[in-house]
């Protein structure tokens, strides 16, 4: 057994390497540069710059950090000072203050730094029908548990919780944010989502995406979303809320002009299309149909036949000149987008709201989207180097714990040698390869 003895030395060591990649990222965004001079003007001289204060906080959330005292853990890390592009890191209360001040700017040159960002992707990953491709929309609630806090803004969610109800929106299958907008927590899905929908749709076309399909459930099912999708010529597929619709009226319709499968003894699957629905009886929302899926039961899966037979209804409002079959296969992976929330709350840690101001944390919000999707290109560019990754993965999309754990918690040295700066890293770093490649393609 080797006994160690414990030194400290003088060495520059950093545990957190990967910050680099992040700062590649952050530091060409011309739309973030732009923030210094429409915020209360430029800012006092020394004073550290309103991007760099936007910055210093992306960082934190992308080492998954989110209070403001994890920011005195890097104030003399000069690899994350030098990687972010900083003149100095600055202290817990100078953030929290700056953050404060800058919330109560309208601050879309964010949203707008966030698309420059998403620009940089060269596939959001895309959906196949036999017909055609589409990249997928989808946008969700969901609510954070800010539980026993005093935070403005908190309030009873639908989860049965206090907290807030913050909507997102991701586009394509790899889960890229496009937009994002913080709520109180009893607000209702859809109240001011035609302005959200309106929003990242216009993102999506500076994108140049084409074929985007919107996957939206049933809170959603009104008319006026489903005229503007028309309206701005994007598919979608929203699940209809029943209200009051009878199941064995479907049962009745299902029977008449649905296809019918059995799965198994007792078990029926009739799906199809109805045309003659409309979104409240409206005709001006444009052209629309009516999927549905209708199943069966009278034996159960043990066998035992029921007394009454079990009816299950889902339908679908849709634009989709597809088989209904399809449609219903595409809307139910919408529910992957469950995932790209668990991220953002546990693996960048944001649940629990830092500030106690609602304006604050929207704004902590929008830079959670830009650590998220800086995080997101570093994991999915990581998997075009499949051959040098030191682990076995056959995976579509990486989850940002794990580059977090691959590729941003990678130990160096920082050495300074004829006015040159270089990050050494380990003989044994298994993920050094991966990582030289990738700085070396984030460097524009």
């Amino acid at each position: 057994m080797v006994k160690y003895k414990i030194e400290q030395g003088g060495e520059d060591l950093n545990s957190t390497g990967g910050i680099s990649l992040v700062g590649k990222l952050l530091n060409g965004l011309k739309n973030l540069k732009a923030i210094d001079n429409m915020i209360f003007g430029k800012v006092k001289h020394g004073r550290i710059s309103h991007s760099g204060i936007i910055k210093s906080m992306a960082g934190l959330l992308s080492l998954g950090k989110s209070d403001y005292t994890c920011i005195e853990e890097y104030r003399h890390d000069n690899v994350f000072r030098e990687s972010l592009g900083l003149d100095a890191v600055p202290s817990e209360e100078n953030l929290r203050q700056r953050l404060d001040e800058m919330s109560g700017s309208k601050l879309d040159e964010l949203c707008e730094a966030n698309t420059e960002m998403l620009s940089k992707v060269e596939d959001f990953g895309k959906l196949k029908s036999p017909y055609m491709e589409y990249t997928p929309f989808d946008a969700d609630v969901s609510p954070f548990d800010n539980s026993k806090s005093k935070r403005e803004g908190v309030s009873w969610t639908y989860k049965g919780h206090d907290g807030f109800a913050p909507m997102f929106g991701y586009v394509g299958r790899f889960g890229y944010m496009l937009g994002c907008e913080f709520r109180e927590g009893s607000q209702h899905s859809n109240k001011g989502a035609l302005e959200f929908f309106s929003g990242c749709f216009k993102e999506a076309d500076k994108l140049g995406i084409e074929n985007l399909l919107s996957r939206l459930d049933s809170a959603h099912d009104d008319a006026e979303v489903i005229k503007l999708h028309n309206d701005n010529k994007k598919f979608f597929i929203i699940k209809r809320n029943l209200r009051k619709e009878v199941p064995e009226q479907w049962l009745a319709l299902a029977k008449r002009v649905g296809k019918c499968e059995k799965p198994r003894d007792g078990k029926k699957v009739y799906t199809g299309i109805a045309s003659h629905l409309k979104p409240a009886g409206r005709e001006d929302v444009g052209p629309v149909f009516a999927v549905f899926e209708v199943t069966e039961r009278t034996i159960d899966e043990k066998g035992e036949a029921l007394l009454i037979p079990e009816l299950e209804v889902e339908t679908f409002w849709t634009n989709l000149f597809e088989e209904a079959e399809t449609v219903i296969e595409l809307y139910h992976e919408h529910g992957t987008s469950e995932q790209f929330h668990s991220e953002l709350k546990s693996d960048i840690g944001l649940e629990r709201m830092p500030s106690g101001s609602f304006a604050t944390n929207g704004l902590i919000l929008r830079i959670a989207m830009m650590a998220f999707n800086a995080l997101r290109i570093i994991g999915q560019n990581a998997l075009q180097f499949k051959e040098l990754i030191p682990i076995k993965i056959n995976v579509e999309r990486r989850r940002l714990r794990s580059v977090m754990q691959d590729l941003i918690y990678i130990a160096c040295k920082r050495v300074t040698h004829s006015g040159n700066v270089i990050l050494k890293f380990g003989r044994n770093c298994p993920w050094f390869e991966v990582f030289r490649q990738l700085h070396l393609k984030f460097t524009y």
